[in-house]
C-alpha cells in the first residue's frame, strides 16, 4: 500500500514570475520551484499518494509516464531530504 504524503506546515509559498518560492519558517531556507514542481507542492496540501500525483500530472502536462514517475520520485525525495514532506 502506498503511503500518504503531505507537506509540512511551516512552509510558505509565494509565486514570482515563472517560479514559486518556498520559505521554510523553521530553517529560514528558501527553495525555488518550476511550474511542475509548484503543482506538485499544491497537490501536497492534502494527503495524496505518489501514484495519485503522477496520475494528475499526466492529465495536466505533456510528459511520458516513465519520465513523470522518475521526475516526481526525484522531486519528492528532495522534499524529504529538506524535511519539507511528511509520509504517513
Amino acid at each position: 500500500m502506498s503511503r500518504s504524503l503531505h507537506r509540512v506546515g511551516d512552509v510558505f509559498a509565494a509565486p514570482l514570475e515563472n517560479t514559486t518560492l518556498l520559505l521554510n519558517a523553521a530553517t529560514g531556507c528558501y527553495h525555488g520551484l518550476n511550474p511542475v514542481a509548484a503543482r506538485i507542492w499544491e497537490l501536497l496540501a492534502d494527503p495524496i499518494t505518489e501514484e495519485q500525483i503522477v496520475a494528475r500530472l499526466l492529465e495536466e502536462f505533456e510528459v511520458t509516464p516513465e519520465v513523470c514517475r522518475a521526475e516526481t520520485a526525484s522531486f519528492l525525495a528532495g522534499l524529504r531530504d529538506r524535511n519539507l514532506l511528511i509520509a504517513d
